[in-house]
């Protein structure tokens, strides 16, 4: 391997730490909030702190960054709060247009929507069998959310 190889891969490798990094402040930063809502909905923290990592990048993401929206919920009919655009998968007349999101006021406001959507009683034909689950049973919860 040569000289322009070994630099790819050390720039793959601290890519990586950094990664790794972010998501640990990124845990650090929202595990309280996450552990409450466990507590008051039976959805598992490592599930929402996974699931929030994904959804916003660590934080990182424009919603979340723009908007306090950690989980890339969208919108919907009801929504009467404060928003954000954003491309997404949205299309009118074949052409990409950017989709409703909402904002909230701050992280813990996200978290909290997140239960509150998933537990809402019109998705229970998608997300109401997850609440039958044993709340330890991560791995349940994540193929089920799938």
């Amino acid at each position: 391997m040569g000289r322009i190889g070994s630099l790819l891969l050390f720039f793959a490798w601290v890519a990586g730490l950094q990664a790794q990094s972010a998501h640990k402040m990124y845990i650090e930063q929202y595990k309280e909030i996450a552990i409450q809502e466990m507590h008051r909905t039976g959805i598992p923290a490592s599930i929402k702190m996974a699931q929030a990592i994904l959804e916003s990048n660590a934080g990182r993401s424009y919603l979340a960054t723009q908007g306090n929206n950690h989980f890339g919920i969208k919108c919907g009919g009801q929504w009467t709060g404060g928003t954000v655009m954003r491309k997404d998968d949205d299309y009118k007349n074949g052409r990409l247009v950017p989709s409703c999101f909402r904002a909230y006021r701050d992280p813990e406001e996200s978290f909290m929507a997140h239960s509150e959507f998933l537990r809402d009683p019109k998705k229970n034909h998608r997300y109401g069998f997850l609440f039958r689950l044993d709340q330890t049973d991560y791995k349940a919860w994540a193929r089920g959310l799938k």
